[in-house]
């Protein structure tokens, strides 16, 4: 018996076809023959089809049926010759949903069917403009904004016509743009305030001080908008009615009509809060009550880490703008920085461990918005990234900057030159040596890290804060006595001033090929004392993120992050004709890079690679593994339907926090190693790492109070509401009809001649009772009860397809 294999048919898009399955076995018993292969990625349909001489045309053998990638025939045949054809799913189709499992957390039953209906393309321009993605109130409400200007707005009755601003605790915010409205939009209607943009002097205007606040002043060191804002200073704390600064609004406002409020801040950084609001208690709108929880937390830098880290787990879960935050988690992941040793070195000043994990916890949060405030600007480059980590207090605590120096006959740390080029820019062993290394370790002395008064955080040359908290006689410089934050800080006195020359005489390697080959890339600068000195950083770091080491390197790990882990770099050599697919797409990568103006625009690279051959292939199913992150964040996705209050699933960021960390030792804002987490499926799969997200999701899918919830206690999902939202009234109760729709949802790549397999074992669950064996129809379940019998069976049927290994991967 002899086998001819094809390969596929049916491709709507003009684009190379894979290889074609491997056959595993063919056998014929009493003449009836059986064939066992692997399977196609995203197949819509197998066929066998069979000639009894290869003269005569073949033709599709009905009489037998493929089961897990079986075909067996129950007729015996003559000898012959058989092929086996396949069908591959629409490479639209395929790309919407690899798109949703690569570029987002993956796909919610209502994404699903959003980008499908959409397609790849315009869901590839939506996600690379996120700054034009609406996101829902629960993630904007009180997000940094602006610099780190925070908007409140709150809607109330007129209780009196006393307006009041107050702070309840001693420290020091700031104050901008106080909006009141009639009516319910803070952005329509006459502002009743006089003076709420604070252009004019407290003095001037109808603002009254009390003695809480009489340092209080209007600043040009800070604004929103205009020219100033208000700097509120407390003394002390309240937040009542008869301190503060007030204003008696005129004419008066009329009594129980509706007004809303409104104004902008930098908050209070000390834990109090920030409150403007109407004598009585009628309207109140605080920095307490108007954001969330974990926002508000975050942006008063009063959050710790498990705060932090429930922030971004929850992003992940819900955010519309999901490409935005998958580059999030790639930017922190490639520029690591380590909570704990933040902690360390902040405990050397404090003795209060609530204190030092606020101030660590910020550290990292501060990261996170400063690159999320770059990715949403449509030119963002890979300096505008590199700069914020190299400013970042938590890298240059991290790689051991902050007591550097190369003033005398200091010697300075290699720490973060040696990270900087190895991990952060070129990569290792592409294009630099150790003497590049020692040199470029004495660019970075004198970047440190001191407690600045609050509107200087950003203020390199700014001197150690001198406000100090109210009742305070004595240690006046002592940091626990003052109020202010933790930033970057230049001490130029640490700085190396001598000249310096790395890459000396150094030109970038043939195999680079034009516009590079040859191009000397030697770094000189003459030495700078003084403030100048800071200079050799930012010079540094603009000269490395354009050099074609760094295009390579970069390029590479957003391969391996988008397409598959099989990307090297440092190896190829662009000018060889037979250029492997993944050489050739890193080199149009670096192209996008080089030839986009200003360099370096990343959005020109994921353009470059989200259209690729190799993004959009079949091939392309099936070719990573979920991170612990990923995983825990798309199980919750995957059954979400709707939003806010009538979601059919949410996560607790406990749950999930323990759960990364069972799974793998994925602790968000905390690995040691500067290498960052892996994207290679090597690193996270085991059987004890897979026992954990097996354990979890199958907690996940519990009830309340069932036993074995624990483990996910928080975390709740409602399959049977997502069957009541998805799923015709008629079908259920239709075991093949639910079992069809999960395993679309949850496979949605698979394609139905993959899907098939999955459908037969998920309709053989739901019509077998809890021991496993016993026929128990589902379309007799009752309905009735909490859980009742059918959601029960429900449950189990999803929870067994999500522990499948084709949930594992994306």
């Amino acid at each position: 018996m002899t086998l001819v294999c094809a390969g596929g048919f049916g491709c709507l898009v003009a684009r190379a076809i894979e290889a074609p399955p491997v056959i595993t076995g063919l056998t014929a018993t009493n003449g009836q023959p059986s064939l066992t292969f692997s399977p196609y990625p995203a197949a819509e349909a197998y066929k066998v089809l069979k000639t009894p001489d290869l003269k005569v045309r073949f033709i599709e053998d009905k009489s037998g049926g493929i089961t897990n990638f079986q075909w067996s025939s129950p007729l015996a045949s003559p000898q012959g010759f058989f092929r086996l054809q396949v069908q591959p799913m629409n490479t639209n189709k395929l790309a919407a949903t690899t798109l949703l499992n690569r570029i987002a957390y993956g796909p919610t039953p209502d994404e699903l069917d959003r980008v499908l209906a959409l397609g790849p393309d315009a869901y590839i321009a939506e996600q690379l403009a996120p700054e034009a993605i609406t996101e829902s109130v629960e993630l904007t409400a009180g997000t940094q904004t602006d610099n780190g200007w925070v908007r409140v707005v709150a809607t109330g009755t007129a209780s009196s016509s006393k307006l009041v601003i107050n702070m309840t605790a001693p420290g020091i915010a700031y104050l901008d743009d106080v909006k009141l409205v009639a009516g319910t939009n803070p952005d329509a209607g006459v502002n009743l305030v006089a003076n709420g943009n604070f252009e004019s002097a407290l003095n001037s205007s109808p603002w009254v001080v009390a003695r809480n606040l009489t340092a209080s002043a209007v600043t040009v060191a800070e604004q929103h908008a205009g020219a100033s804002s208000l700097k509120l200073v407390a003394n002390f704390g309240t937040g009542g009615d008869e301190l503060g600064i007030t204003q008696s609004i005129t004419p008066a406002l009329a009594a129980n009509a509706t007004y809303t409020l409104s104004f902008y801040c930098k908050p209070p950084t000390n834990g109090g809060s920030l409150t403007v609001h109407l004598a009585g208690g009628g309207l109140d709108a605080s920095t307490e009550a108007g954001l969330p929880g974990i926002e508000r937390r975050l942006a008063g830098r009063r959050a710790a880490l498990d705060d932090l880290r429930g922030w971004h787990l929850q992003r992940a879960i819900k955010s519309k703008r999901q490409l935005l935050n998958t580059l999030l988690q790639f930017t922190d992941n490639h520029f690591v920085t380590q909570y704990l040793k933040s902690f360390d070195y902040i405990n050397l000043f404090y003795d209060d461990f609530a204190i030092i994990d606020r101030i660590a916890t910020d550290f990292e949060y501060r990261e996170m918005m400063k690159w999320e405030q770059a990715l949403l600007n449509p030119q963002c480059t890979f300096y505008d990234l590199l700069k914020v980590s190299a400013e970042s207090p938590a890298m240059i605590i991290y790689l051991d900057t902050v007591s550097s120096k190369g003033n005398g006959g200091n010697i300075a740390n290699e720490n973060y030159a040696r990270e900087l080029l190895e991990l952060f820019t070129f990569g290792v062993d592409n294009g630099y040596d150790q003497n590049d290394i020692v040199v470029l370790s004495r660019v970075w002395t004198g970047w440190s890290v001191d407690y600045l008064p609050i509107g200087q955080v950003d203020n390199p040359f700014a001197a150690r804060t001198t406000n100090r908290i109210s009742g305070v006689t004595s240690n006046f410089t002592d940091v626990t006595n003052l109020v202010g934050v933790w930033g970057f800080k230049y001490n130029p006195v640490d700085h190396n001033t001598g000249g310096k020359i790395i890459f000396p005489g150094k030109t970038v390697p043939a195999r680079f090929g034009q516009p590079w080959a040859g191009r000397p890339y030697e770094w000189v600068r003459v030495g700078r004392g003084g403030t100048n000195g800071i200079l050799d950083g930012y010079d540094i770091i603009q000269h490395l993120a354009n050099q074609p080491f760094t295009e390579e390197f970069i390029s590479v790990k957003l391969c391996r992050l988008l397409v598959h882990e099989d990307f090297v770099h440092g190896v190829y050599d662009y000018t060889d004709p037979n250029l492997s697919p993944e050489g050739r797409l890193v080199h149009q990568c670096m192209l996008a890079w080089e030839n986009s103006s200003p360099k370096g625009q990343l959005r020109e690279v994921l353009k470059v690679i989200l259209n690729s051959e190799l993004f959009r292939s079949h091939d392309a199913s099936r070719q990573k593994v979920k991170t612990p992150l990923e995983f825990v964040a798309g199980s919750v996705r995957a059954l979400r339907a709707g939003e806010g209050l009538t979601a059919t699933a949410e996560a607790d960021n406990g749950d999930m926090i323990t759960a990364l960390d069972r799974m793998g030792a994925m602790q968000l804002f905390n690995r040691a190693e500067p290498d960052g987490y892996p994207e290679s499926g090597s690193g996270w799969i085991s059987a004890g790492t897979l026992a954990e997200r097996l354990r979890w999701v199958e907690a996940l899918l519990l009830p309340a109070g069932q036993s074995g919830k624990a483990d996910a206690a928080g975390s709740v999902c409602n399959p049977v509401e997502v069957i009541r939202r998805k799923v015709a009234p008629a079908d259920w109760q239709n075991a093949a009809a639910v079992a069809a729709y999960f395993c679309n949802l949850l496979f949605p790549g698979e394609g139905q001649g993959n899907l098939n397999d999955y459908e037969q074992l998920a309709v053989k669950f739901l019509n077998t009772s809890d021991n496993g064996f016993t026929a128990s129809p589902f379309n007799l379940l009752s309905m009735s009860g909490s859980p009742s019998p059918y959601e029960l069976r429900v449950r189990g049927m999803v929870a067994f397809l999500m522990t499948l290994p084709r949930f594992q991967e994306q």
